[in-house]
């Protein structure tokens, strides 16, 4: 891999002087790009998709030229004076009736510019509208245009990033080569332009949102070369960079007032500096060593005086007092997680102030991640002790329709009588222990659904809902690779059946986490006439062995389903069969041209079920190879440990209240619901621990006073008369 720097040291060298200097001696009539192009082809300098480096070659001679180390061929037309970029005649049109809310604004969009028109139109919002008055961009470029239904609402410009920067560079941790080789991976937004008559609420943070999610694609797509990070500048004297924090981008320092190069330039502003990591496992990529994690007991800080602090009282809020507020609201609300925050505050006035102070804060840096930095940092310390980890991920519906006056809310159903369903879906990853102990939190995504009607059903995958299960894929393969002792197996159900999962753990490099996913369609096979479903059926019998089915609660009928009457937990004894299968990649635009994948399938069927009962009928599908029944019947255990998580949502709903939450604003609704989630963790682990290891000691999990009115309680329960 080159970049411009590699080029120009290359060039520097004596015996590449000395053949640049022969070139131009033995043909005089060699032009710039024609000399660059030779020594392209001599030298071997291609970019990563193979394509010679002609300009930047080129561009490399000027800045030697510069330095006196060669003599250059006159440029090829004379009297060329500055820059003349390519612009409109005429002013762009404001956007007509936009919306004062993001969740308002109708057909948000990037537009990449890839043509002249749209150049045009970018060229003239940034050189008329942006307060640089520029819009040359340096080194490999990209370009796009914030577009809607109510017209252009601003502009994005990337190029190279920075050569030096001293906060950047010790944010990283990255010595000098390590710089050299991958500074092409960091991207530089060096325009942003919200149009300055554009008034509309969190529009800026969702376009940096929309941006982080597409342009490592596109940019590899343009240049064959994935970014891992972004950088961007803020001046402050301008703006307070409130957008930025709220898209999740880490402030990192300042700039010292130099160019681009690290030369000191008239004129320069100190700005604020901001990255945004496109890749979890950044420092890895880059062979930088992280400090090592330190396993954590899962039984460790859980004791009532000292959890709260342990899981939450690192977390960087850009505030100390913040963190402090948090702390107290998890530790006042873990004693009464079935009630209000008035309760768990005994009616304190000024906590209480304090708790609607801390959920309603204007503070773009308390979103989900920031208010689950420890208890994450914290659970994979967990996951360290274990040989082998569950990361299960599910979705759940919070139906909120009672809450009229709850913003920002989706439509996430329809009941019998066609009535919409308002509330929110909420995406999460459970990590499991392998003995089933819930070791913590480690996502959590909540979003307001949109209907599907109307949407292309081939959209890229990106786009869709679905891709969450992707992002929480590869959370997981990350986090595998910080504990690389530690087997991490990513479970999902029926709705993670999706080919561009696996397609996405096969293209993978390094550690890889585990895929088990229930199948749930019916796929192609790859020299075979039979379907997935069929071609197990018809595998060898294994064994027949006996597994708890979990009691299955009722589900109303409804115009488009039947229901299901609610029925108690038993014991299905079901044939198992496994094999090897190669399924073919489904026929729509975006995976017709993927190769087959090779996965191993468990297939359990129940022939005889109880009355009344639906037949247990489960296909497993999994990345780990399958010897032996014995694998195989470790896998379908793996797999039933997949219903802590839906305990766990139990426990949110019925033991927190997830659901009585009386916030106003969905994002708001999500903190509260982000304390919870970490709340109900504890619970479910402690009465885990108390059915796991009822030798424990009660004062490792509660102080003195509650074990003692443990004790007697236990007195009362055991005495004839019901007294201590």
């Amino acid at each position: 891999m080159q970049c411009t720097l590699s080029i120009k040291q290359r060039l520097s060298q004596s015996e590449n002087l000395k053949l640049v200097g022969g070139l131009l001696r033995g043909d005089r009539t060699l032009t710039r790009a024609q000399l660059g192009k030779e020594l392209c082809r001599r030298l071997d300098l291609r970019d990563p998709k193979g394509d010679w480096q002609i300009a930047t070659t080129v561009k490399a001679l000027r800045d030697l030229e510069t330095q006196g180390l060669c003599q250059l061929p006159r440029p090829k037309v004379e009297g060329r004076r500055g820059w003349n970029p390519t612009r409109l005649d005429r002013r762009i049109q404001a956007p007509v009736d936009l919306p004062k809310a993001v969740e308002e604004v109708r057909g948000l969009h990037l537009l990449k510019v890839e043509d002249r028109e749209h150049l045009q139109i970018w060229n003239e919002l940034m050189l008329g509208e942006h307060p640089l008055r520029d819009c040359r961009l340096v080194g490999r470029q990209l370009r796009y245009l914030v577009g809607s239904e109510h017209g252009w609402l601003g502009a994005i410009g990337f190029g190279s990033a920075a050569l030096y920067l001293e906060d950047r560079d010790e944010w990283i941790g990255w010595t000098v080569s390590q710089r050299m080789e991958h500074l092409p991976r960091v991207l530089n937004m060096n325009r942003f332009l919200i149009r300055p008559r554009v008034r509309c609420e969190n529009l800026a943070s969702q376009v940096l949102g929309l941006c982080a999610r597409r342009v490592a694609r596109d940019f590899e797509r343009r240049y064959g070369l994935r970014p891992w990070l972004l950088e961007s500048f803020v001046d402050r004297s301008r703006y307070d960079g409130c957008c930025y924090k709220a898209a999740n981008w880490i402030q990192v320092g300042q700039t010292k007032g130099r160019g681009r190069n690290g030369r000191r330039d008239e004129g320069k502003s100190i700005k604020d500096i901001y990255l945004y990591p496109l890749v979890e496992d950044l420092q890895e990529r880059m062979g930088i060593e992280r400090p090592p994690l330190v396993a954590l007991d899962a039984a460790s800080g859980l004791d009532g005086s000292g959890w709260a602090e342990q899981e939450f009282g690192d977390c960087e809020l850009g505030d100390l007092r913040l963190t402090r507020r948090l702390v107290k609201i998890v530790g006042d609300q873990a004693a009464q997680p079935s009630g209000s925050y008035a309760q768990a505050a005994d009616g304190n006035r000024h906590d209480l102030k304090g708790y609607y102070r801390f959920l309603n804060s204007k503070s773009e840096e308390l979103n989900l991640e920031s208010l689950l930095q420890t208890h994450r940092t914290q659970t994979i310390r967990r996951m360290k002790r274990e040989s082998t980890v569950l990361i299960v991920q599910d979705t759940t519906e919070l139906n909120l329709s009672s809450r009229s006056h709850c913003e920002g809310l989706g439509q996430i159903g329809s009941n019998q009588t066609g009535a919409k369903s308002r509330g929110l879906d909420l995406h999460s990853c459970l990590a499991v222990g392998e003995n089933g102990l819930p070791l913590g939190v480690l996502r959590l995504f909540g979003y307001a659904p949109e209907p599907a009607a109307g949407k292309d059903l081939h959209r890229p995958i990106e786009e869709k809902e679905s891709y969450r299960w992707l992002e929480a894929y590869e959370d997981g393969a990350a986090i595998a690779a910080m504990i690389p002792d530690t087997r991490v197996i990513s479970v999902t159900d029926r709705e993670g059946d999706m080919f561009e999962l696996f397609d996405l753990r096969r293209r993978q490099t390094g550690k890889k986490a585990e895929l088990l996913v229930r199948a749930k369609w019916d796929r192609c096979l790859e020299g075979s006439d039979r379907k997935l479903f069929e071609e197990l059926d018809a595998a060898p019998l294994a064994k027949t062995v006996s597994i708890p089915v979990p009691r299955q609660r009722e589900h109303r009928a409804k115009p488009s389903d039947p229901g299901r009457p609610a029925l108690p937990a038993r014991t299905a004894k079901v044939q198992v069969r496994f094999k090897e299968v190669s399924l073919s990649a489904p026929q729509t635009p975006q995976t017709r041209h993927k190769q087959p994948l090779k996965l191993w399938a468990i297939y359990l069927v129940e022939k005889h079920p109880p009355q009344g009962a639906t037949a247990v009928r489960w296909l497993l599908l999994t990345s780990i190879s399958i010897a032996s029944v014995k694998q195989a019947l470790k896998c379908v255990r793996w797999y039933c440990r997949r219903w802590r998580i839906e305990e766990w949502h139990r426990v949110m709903k019925s033991g927190c209240k997830i659901l009585d939450h009386q916030n106003q604003r969905a994002h708001v609704l999500l903190r509260a619901i982000a304390l919870d989630a970490v709340i109900a963790w504890r619970i479910m682990l402690l009465a885990l621990l108390g059915r796991e290891v009822p030798e424990l000691p009660a004062n490792v999990l509660f102080d003195q006073g509650e074990a003692k009115v443990l004790e007697l309680l236990t007195q009362k329960k055991d005495s004839p008369w019901g007294m201590p």
